[in-house]
């Protein structure tokens, strides 16, 4: 039964070191040139980002495709098909910070109608000196929101994205 519990615990030990990651080190960035198009992979990476720091929370991002429905008299089954897809509309909260250059980029931003490019890194890579899953997006920003809150509360700000593109996500690399 020992050598059971041995052969066992090694084999699991072999197993990868983790699946599921945190957000804790991950980047969020924008490009603060308007994109009014939409960008592929190659496109997004060519552009030149600046970090915006002091982000708490970031929203859900990703793709909901409405179902359209339609009856008939001689069914009794409706028929279903896809609809129009809405690729997310993620509120970003962080810690104000009236001097952080992204901060300020991104208020900018929300101050016009136009769409900005957005990359977020997680820190997920595979190996040290990797590079962590990359997720690019393109949309309207808005606010910001000042939540207020109570006497032990941060001065927090948070902005809506309006994302006008389906997500583009890059995996994780071992750095070669």
């Amino acid at each position: 039964m020992r050598l059971r519990s041995i052969l066992l615990a090694s084999v699991v030990t072999a197993q990868p070191v983790a699946f599921a990651n945190t957000n804790a080190g991950s980047k969020l960035y924008i490009c603060t040139t308007p994109q009014p198009g939409v960008l592929d992979a190659t496109s997004y990476a060519a552009l030149a980002w600046l970090e915006i720091k002091g982000i708490g929370s970031h929203g859900e991002v990703g793709n909901s495709t409405n179902v359209l429905t339609y009856d008939t008299w001689d069914t009794d089954v409706v028929q279903k098909a896809k609809g129009m897809t809405d690729a997310g509309s993620p509120e970003i909260e962080l810690a104000r910070d009236p001097l952080d250059p992204g901060q300020i980029a991104l208020r900018n931003a929300a101050a016009t109608n136009f769409n900005y490019a957005f990359k977020m890194v997680r820190n997920d890579a595979l190996v040290p000196g990797g590079t962590g899953t990359i997720r690019y997006n393109r949309g309207l920003v808005m606010g910001p929101r000042e939540p207020m809150g109570r006497n032990e509360d941060f001065d927090l700000e948070v902005f809506t994205l309006g994302l006008q593109q389906r997500q583009i996500t890059v995996d994780p690399t071992d750095g070669d």
